[in-house]
């Protein structure tokens, strides 16, 4: 997929975790868990490969065009995905278990998400968009 395709994709997906965590919100102030529970399941499923095409093709091409070095604000970005998914578990096993609990696990995630997806499109993707070969 052409890097600018790539780019557009993953900014829609940043939308689309978001939109995923308030409608588990929703769900558990309405006491639907089992919307919680699937929604977060397509949250997850999405977000492996999200993490998977970042990691994979984004940074991959700040490293091999910038060094690391120079791409070690990025790296750290980046390791952001780890305790996004652990939170997200939590949150997971949460909404079967107590709502106080996860509404603050989930205020934490919202949080975490929301720096971390300012991060990626505010200075990394169009950093990787300069960085990539011109064809």
């Amino acid at each position: 997929m052409p890097l600018d395709q790539l780019i557009r994709t993953l900014v829609a997906e940043h939308r689309t975790i978001k939109s995923g965590l308030s409608t588990v919100g929703n769900a558990v102030e309405a006491g639907d868990f089992e919307l919680a529970k699937r929604t977060l399941s397509e949250v997850d499923s999405l977000f492996r490969q999200h993490i998977a095409d970042e990691e994979g093709q984004i940074l991959r091409l700040l490293l091999d065009s910038q060094g690391r070095e120079a791409s070690e604000d990025a790296i750290r970005v980046f390791r952001q995905h780890r305790p996004i998914y652990e939170l997200m578990r939590s949150v997971s096993f949460l909404a079967s278990l107590q709502p106080d609990d996860l509404s603050r696990n989930q205020d934490d995630l919202r949080q975490l998400l929301e720096t971390h997806t300012l991060a990626e499109e505010g200075w990394i993707f169009p950093r990787a968009s300069k960085s990539a070969p011109k064809h």
